[in-house]
């Protein structure tokens, strides 16, 4: 499964041979049960993996691990004081790690799986190091098969952007691998990301609902679905 690059042995797999494609965007995958284990033991040993999601790539960690989140900034060389989103496959999900108020579950509904980040109430199993002190976490739902067969078998992962901090964000697994090389265990490669831009975030534990980030998800839209609060 591992393939040769520019940059040395780093261990590339390919998931668009398992994935179903309409147009250049894959509808479904099945990744094979060998593939989902090699994954979920990478990361239950505290590596990272980095994988495709519908925005950009992105660094995958157990998010209950201390020391696989440090890895993410380090891998990074993120500033610590600067807090990490996760992914989750589902509300149920969400719900393990955060307090969904009305707004945000609103959110969910109307635009996840999909590029919207949205910043909750953390619970308290949620490591302030992911969070950056916060008492918010970010959470989405990429929508993306590969993505979502992963956090299906192993449960939430960190969304960390693969490259260092303050470089473009990666829209190929090639770029993710020239930024981040052996600092990854292991690259997940399905193709050009759909969207190659990062998500819209909005904060739903303030009654304003501010948009942090502008994104694919127009402000217009958001507020739209929030009026009735």
């Amino acid at each position: 499964m591992a393939s040769l690059n520019s940059i040395g042995q780093l261990k590339k797999i390919d998931c668009r041979k398992y994935c179903e494609f309409e147009g250049s965007n894959p509808k479904s995958c099945a990744l094979p049960e060998k593939l989902i284990s090699e994954i979920s033991k990478t990361l239950s040993e505290g590596e990272l993996i980095v994988y495709p999601t519908d925005t950009i790539y992105t660094i995958g960690a157990d998010i209950f691990d201390e020391q696989s989140v440090k890895r993410v900034y380090m891998s990074k060389k993120r500033p610590f004081d600067m807090p990490v989103s996760v992914s989750v496959l589902d509300e149920k999900m969400a719900d393990r790690i955060a307090h969904l108020n009305k707004a945000a579950r609103l959110l969910i509904k109307e635009f996840m799986p999909g590029p919207l980040i949205i910043l909750a109430e953390k619970k308290g199993e949620v490591s302030d190091l992911l969070t950056a002190g916060s008492s918010t976490v970010g959470i989405r739902m990429p929508d993306h098969p590969v993505a979502r067969e992963i956090l299906s078998s192993y449960g939430p992962l960190t969304s960390a952007s693969a490259n260092k901090h303050s470089s473009t964000s990666p829209f190929t697994v090639e770029q993710c691998m020239k930024e981040l090389g052996s600092a990854v265990s292991m690259y997940l490669d399905c193709g050009k990301s759909r969207l190659g831009i990062q998500s819209t975030i909005v904060d739903t534990t303030d009654d304003t609902f501010p948009i942090v980030r502008k994104g694919p998800v127009p402000e217009e839209r958001i507020l739209e679905v929030l009026g009735s609060i």
